[in-house]
């Protein structure tokens, strides 16, 4: 019944959207290129904080940053560390990392990518005012320039999620002609050296780029042109590609069948992005791992599933699902087993028989407050009331996790370059995502091990011991995985869905 409900409120969701959709932004010269064969135009959901990728604040701005900034390092569609402008890299021991650079690149400036740039590159991110990145720097003790094409960065302890690191935003090149010249301001101008020059930018509305000739890899940048419109209402994106004002979007899985309607190219692929529960673990009520696992078999997944994202969704009791290298393949779902009768035994042998209260913060907006209240009405179902408070999407970071007002928050958890990032941010006691600071010694231990383990192999065997201690001690709560929804015209090619929830646009064209 909880479910049937969930569906129709749902439907009369989507049908208010389709009623009252915003009108599609649209540039004289976007029009003007509508259908032209070199330019590739996507909808994004997101602007960016601002155009200086090492004080960009968050990971997903690398979606508009990261065509004109090239990294260090790229991630393959299934999350693994490849090479970007370093070739190779190599553990020399736990605290050194050689990288091997790549010959013959240069900045869109025009000054050569070099092992200087490289440290100037690093310090500048390791150290500037307001940079975002100086916590995945944090082990960068040192940056040594051996020769033109070869730098080592030692560091004071161990930390093999590194390379992964710096194929975000702290491994971003910037021109260090620009970082030197007080003239130019990157929150204004991008100076990279990736495939694309960037040649417009209008926060909330546009950024255009064009390709960059001289880029080390040309056929990643396939387009002639590319421009990222940045529309955050999810039904005006898809009414974007359906009139021919963009390519491609991405849109939430409940609008699959809307988009299949259109007539246009639709491609479903899970990631690692989930929708999760985080609970303040030094309040009191959340204190006791008993209550934290009566939350768990409240919580009817399935039934979110089908009703609030029609089966487009993925259920794991773990925050990596599976075809991710850190994924625990043995660890099944039992923790998360939808049991109402043991949820209110739980909760009595915690010491709450009648029940308990608390509030939980949400995103204002349409897409978090189905999920929001079938879980309210889940909970309520063996005594537990959930104060639904919503709450401006930039403003819940600091609402949770610095003023820590609230007891909860619903929200997505944007996929880390490195499983390892994930665990420090979420579960260890100086994460900035664990409210209160409550971990476990094996916990930190395992984080620790996983930071020293060069093998992958047995790199992974660790992770897989610490997703093991995650899910026992209810460190997290991931509610469902929603599946990513492509929408994209006949004429685009080579768009292809990642893992970590985060588009890219090397080797995208357009016929």
């Amino acid at each position: 019944m909880r479910a049937r409900r969930v569906v129709a409120a749902l439907a009369g969701l989507l049908a208010l959207l389709l009623a009252g959709c915003a009108p599609i932004p649209q540039s004289a010269d976007s029009a003007a290129a509508a259908g032209e064969p070199g330019t590739f135009r996507y909808a994004y959901e997101l602007s960016p904080s601002r155009l200086d990728p090492h004080r960009a604040s968050i990971s997903q701005d690398g979606v508009t940053l990261f065509p004109a900034y090239d990294r260090l390092v790229h991630l393959s569609p299934e999350g693994e560390p490849v090479p970007g402008l370093a070739a190779a890299w190599e553990w020399e021991d736990a605290l050194t990392l050689r990288l091997e650079l790549r010959e013959g690149v240069t900045f869109h400036d025009g000054t050569p990518f070099d092992a200087a740039a490289v440290r100037t590159n690093i310090e500048r991110a390791r150290t500037v005012e307001g940079s975002a990145v100086r916590t995945e720097l944090d082990p960068v003790q040192s940056v040594e320039v051996r020769d033109p094409r070869t730098v080592a960065l030692h560091l004071s302890y161990p930390a093999t999620s590194l390379p992964a690191a710096l194929s975000d935003r702290a491994g971003a090149m910037i021109s260090p002609a620009a970082l030197a010249d007080p003239a130019v301001d990157l929150d204004q101008v991008a100076v990279g050296a990736g495939p694309y020059r960037m040649v417009e930018h209008r926060r909330d509305e546009l950024t255009r780029f064009e390709r960059f000739p001289q880029y080390w890899d040309p056929p990643a940048a396939a387009a002639q042109r590319l421009e990222i419109h940045h529309i955050a209402e999810s039904t005006t994106r898809l009414n974007a590609v359906r009139t021919g004002v963009v390519d491609a979007t991405r849109v939430p899985p409940a609008m699959l069948a809307q988009a299949e309607a259109t007539g246009l190219r639709t491609e479903v692929a899970g990631s690692l992005n989930f929708s999760y529960f985080v609970l303040n673990r030094s309040r009191p009520i959340f204190a006791d791992v008993r209550v934290r696992r009566a939350i768990n078999h409240a919580l009817d997944r399935e039934a979110i599933r089908q009703g609030v994202y029609l089966g487009h969704a993925t259920i794991e009791a773990q925050p990596f699902v599976e075809g991710y290298w850190a994924h625990h393949p043995g660890l099944g779902d039992e923790a998360i087993r939808h049991d109402p009768q043991l949820a209110r035994q739980l909760l009595a042998e915690a010491g709450h028989p009648g029940g308990l209260a608390f509030r939980a913060v949400i995103p204002t907006g349409p897409d978090f407050l189905p999920l929001a209240e079938a879980m309210q009405n889940q909970l309520a179902a063996v005594g537990i009331d959930m104060e639904i408070v919503p709450a401006e999407p930039d403003t819940m970071g600091d609402l949770m996790f610095v003023q820590e007002r609230y007891d909860a928050m619903i929200a997505s958890w944007g996929p880390r370059a490195d499983p390892s990032m994930t665990v420090a941010t979420r579960y260890t006691a100086d994460g900035f995502g664990n409210p209160g600071g409550h971990s476990t010694p094996r916990l930190e231990e395992l984080h620790r091990q996983a930071l020293r383990t060069l093998d992958q192999q047995q790199r992974a065997v660790v992770l897989h011991e610490l997703v093991a201690e995650v899910v026992d001690q209810v460190l997290e709560i991931p509610v469902i995985f929603p599946h990513d929804v492509y929408v994209t015209s006949p004429r685009v090619q080579g768009l292809e869905p990642r893992l970590m929830h985060r588009p890219e646009f090397r080797g995208v064209a357009v016929s």
